[in-house]
């Protein structure tokens, strides 16, 4: 590979790296791009799901909506309906929930992602403000 593409995966890896960052295909794209406007929309894509077939980010995804955590530990999720806000899900990982199921397929589990959909606690602030108001 080239040195330009080696310099641009390493771009968008940087941009989706750390602990609790939750980005949309196009918000990596914004970041990319202020360090390196050649960068294409088609790149970033290809990259993210390279990352994620290697293991090395998460693709959370649900009805109408998808973002990348560049922590590839797994574990759980919220979602927010509202303003569409994803963070991760304070509670441990549960390996139990992997062996349960494996139990109850005949399969082998290799890990499991639980996204819980909601309003977060931001936005029921606001929604009880307007109602109180």
């Amino acid at each position: 590979m080239d040195r330009r593409n080696t310099h641009q995966k390493e771009l968008i890896l940087k941009a989706v790296s750390g602990k609790g960052i939750h980005l949309t295909a196009e918000e990596i794209f914004q970041s990319v791009r202020q360090e390196d406007p050649r960068v294409g929309l088609a790149t970033i894509y290809r990259n993210l799901n390279l990352f994620t077939q290697q293991g090395l980010i998460q693709k959370i995804e649900g009805p109408g909506w998808s973002c990348y955590d560049g922590n590839p530990v797994p574990h759980d999720h919220f979602h927010c309906v509202r303003c569409g806000q994803v963070v991760d899900y304070p509670d441990e990982y549960n390996p139990d929930m992997d062996n349960a199921a494996g139990q109850k397929t005949g399969g082998k589990i290799l890990f499991h992602s639980t996204t819980y959909e909601g309003i977060c606690e931001s936005c029921l602030a606001d929604e009880n403000q307007a109602a109180s108001g």
